[in-house]
């Protein structure tokens, strides 16, 4: 029997044994070693906020892209639509909980575990710290000691927790009037209601806490802050009725890219992309239409248009862009901005581009000073609040802090993505050792391959990625390739 490893039981490592188990003709052996006493949470959904939503339907969120009516059909047949009436929208649309979505996953899993073919899943709690390479295969080494031997390794990390911004100092991680990572608990910790706060950060994370703060009767003003105060864009509206369905996902990723596209250059730049995605949503709104199919098609081509870019073209997106192309990629929940904007209507809250020039912590129970630069302005603003929330959100970038990653680094079995983004893969998400040479018994995959692959990035991605990974990985383990 094949023994498969997958180190993260998120919606990455999650979808890696499911689709190994629907796909492989022969038994595999799989464990998923996570720390979290269940698998299918993560950072991504790991909470019990009931106001935490999917950014997206749920034709859009499915561990198997091949069956992307998946998640619908499980929400449908156990309740869950019926459970949440607030999910659906009077126009169709259905939007559910973050943790609704977590049980899918725990439940898909559970599922899969044992399978007419024979192969398992097993869950393994605890963190791995090591990788080590023989002839033979790999071992994973466990932080209590355990070592589990197999033939092949799959990094599924996901996204690293959320950093307080460098103006904090490392002191203030702890301060009692600050939440450091408001996604480390099923629950953030409660606020008093007539509390003035500062949220860091203006995205889809910043818009859960709010949320969270302003259902449970926040009176208190409440300020969003980022540096250039964009906030995510709404979804794009359903189709018109008799309007043919959009294709599969599947389908969309792997189809022809568009002209605007093809003339943006071979390999293109990031700013013809710009230029050219700019030309055709003026277009598509002088015949009527709005920015998000032609978006959204970049997008979708993103597989396919970033792999070829030059490093220094990935480098100039990452500096300049990603945060305007992330505000129209991660479209808001319609409840989520709903109760934010009932509360900047009646000034509650406010959403403002500043950036953070120092903080004082007076004590540990006195409210903290914190001095606000707003964006073009040369004058700093001082601020007291009495609680400060970091949402900056989750990130791949910081991968190297991680203590694995940093083992593996040290070994030279993984290396930096030379876009200084995430690891370094091959097409199969191979990973790349310090020489630039391809392992085929250890993969990456999900957010930490943003700089070199450039779409894993929401659930239909990396599902995608996945499907497209494991057609590699079943040709590596023989007998196992249907």
């Amino acid at each position: 029997m094949r023994r498969v490893v997958i180190i993260g039981g998120g919606f990455s490592g999650s979808a890696v044994a499911v689709q190994l188990v629907r796909r492989s003709l022969v038994a595999l052996d799989i464990t998923v070693i996570e720390p979290r006493a269940r698998i299918g949470g993560g950072l991504a959904y790991g909470s019990d906020e009931p106001d935490h939503r999917l950014n997206g339907q749920p034709g859009m969120h499915s561990v198997d892209p091949t069956d992307p009516g998946l998640f619908a059909r499980w929400c449908e047949e156990g309740g869950a639509f019926a459970a949440d009436p607030g999910a659906r929208l009077a126009d169709g649309t259905a939007f559910m909980r973050r943790a609704t979505f977590r049980a899918f996953l725990e439940d898909t899993v559970r599922q899969h575990s044992a399978w007419p073919t024979g192969s398992s899943i097993r869950h393994l709690q605890g963190s791995a710290v090591d990788v080590v390479p023989d002839a033979r295969g790999m071992t994973v080494l466990t932080a209590d000691g355990s070592a589990v031997a197999c033939d092949l390794v799959v990094l599924a990390c996901g996204h690293t927790r959320a950093r307080l911004p460098a103006n904090f100092g490392s002191g203030l991680s702890d301060h009692p009037r600050v939440i450091a990572d408001p996604l480390a608990a099923p629950r953030m910790p409660a606020v008093p209601a007539t509390d003035r706060v500062l949220i860091l950060g203006s995205g889809l994370t910043a818009y859960d806490a709010a949320s969270t703060l302003l259902s449970a009767g926040h009176r208190g003003a409440i300020d969003m802050v980022s540096r250039r105060g964009l906030r995510p864009r709404p979804q794009r509206p359903p189709p018109a009725p008799g309007a043919p369905a959009p294709p599969p996902m599947l389908e969309r990723v792997a189809a022809r890219p568009e002209r605007f596209i093809l003339d943006a250059g071979h390999p293109p730049t990031v700013r013809g992309l710009l230029r050219a995605v700019r030309r055709r949503i003026r277009a598509a709104e002088q015949e009527g239409k709005t920015w998000d199919d032609p978006f959204d098609h970049l997008r979708d081509m993103a597989a396919q248009v970033w792999p070829p870019l030059a490093v220094a073209e990935k480098r100039r997106f990452f500096r300049q862009l990603r945060t305007w192309y992330d505000v129209h990629r991660f479209r808001v929940p319609p409840q989520n901005s709903a109760i934010v904007h009932a509360a900047e209507q009646r000034g509650q809250v406010r959403l403002r581009a500043c950036a953070i020039q120092s903080v004082e912590a007076v004590g540990a129970g006195a409210p903290l000073r914190i001095a606000l630069r707003p964006r073009g302005a040369t004058g700093v603003e001082t601020m007291v609040y009495d609680r400060v929330i970091n949402c900056t959100g989750v990130d791949a970038t910081h991968a190297a802090d991680v203590p694995l990653i940093a083992a593996l680094r040290a070994r030279g079995l993984i290396s930096v993505d030379p876009s200084g983004v995430g690891l370094a893969v091959d097409v199969h998400c191979c990973a790349l050792d310090r020489n630039a040479h391809a392992d085929a018994r250890l993969r990456s995959v999900g957010p930490p391959t943003l700089g070199a692959r450039g779409a894993p990035h929401g659930s239909a991605f990396i599902a995608i990625q996945i499907h497209h990974m494991i057609a590699h990985i079943l040709q590596e383990l023989p007998g196992s390739d249907r």
